[in-house]
């Protein structure tokens, strides 16, 4: 069994596009997860995979793509600072702090984000923020903890933003040391493990809708819908879409901002 066939064979059963990990940087993960199993050929790991629930659960973490930036999509967080944010704030009930959800936040670039604009621009708002940020890789939430971060990391975010809330330390930029005390980040597998229930917001960006399968999109769509509040959005990747059947449960108002529907249309 080659590259290509165990990729074909192995990871529609995991509910992945298997095209989408088809790239050099993953097959030398995997051969790297033999070696460490003293396996020998993919053929004898598809075997061990089938009869191994905890290994299915380890491979769909290792296949995970951790690649991030601060602000990615700038235009998103225009949007969420001028229509979306005050939207929802101007709904919640007295004392009712405001609840985001980031799925898949790899290193923390997007929750530090969404903590950023909080801190410019709602702190006053005498509203709480409970932001909760998850990712199935243990080593991506401990680079999370530590708050430093490369140059590269930076280069979609306003330029004021990380001259104020960043320090250069010989390259390495790092945030205010307060900052991972304002984030609750737990370890998480989207696939395999339950959602998170109450939130108002739920970030989902080039993950799920990026290399999921789509019978595996829809259960996770379900999930979702299941996790928001009545009126929470849904905010996916630019190129994202969600599979047609989650018409009934999401409304699109702009993309790639989808509202749950209060009760899902049969």
């Amino acid at each position: 069994m080659n590259y290509k066939e165990f990729l074909k064979t192995t990871l529609p059963q995991l509910g992945l596009r298997w095209r989408r990990f088809n790239r050099k940087s993953i097959r030398k993960r995997i051969i790297g997860r033999l070696q460490e199993l003293n396996l020998h050929s993919l053929g004898e790991y598809h075997a061990y995979l089938l009869n191994n629930k905890e290994e299915r659960r380890h491979l769909t973490t290792l296949l995970t793509v951790t690649i991030s930036r601060f602000w990615r999509n700038a235009d998103l967080f225009e949007a969420l600072e001028t229509t979306w944010l005050p939207s929802i704030l101007a709904r919640l009930s007295a004392g009712e702090p405001l609840r985001i959800w980031s799925v898949g936040c790899a290193s923390g670039e997007e929750p530090y984000s969404l903590l950023i604009l909080w801190e410019e621009r709602f702190a006053d708002s005498d509203r709480e923020l409970r932001l909760l940020a998850s990712d199935s890789d243990s080593r991506c939430l401990e680079r999370a903890l530590l708050g430093h971060y490369p140059a590269s990391s930076f280069r979609e975010m306003p330029i004021h933003l990380r001259q104020k809330y960043c320090t250069n330390e010989g390259g390495t930029f790092s945030l205010p040391h307060d900052f991972p005390n304002k984030i609750t980040l737990v370890e998480h597998n989207l696939i395999w493990d339950p959602p998170f229930p109450g939130n108002h917001l739920i970030f989902c960006r080039n993950l799920a809708y990026t290399y999921f399968t789509e019978p595996l999109q829809q259960e996770i769509t379900n999930h979702f819908h299941e996790s928001l509040l009545p009126g929470g959005l849904l905010v996916t990747g630019r190129k994202d879409r969600l599979p047609p059947s989650s018409e009934r449960l999401f409304q699109q108002r702009q993309h790639p901002f989808y509202e749950r529907l209060s009760q899902a249309n049969k």
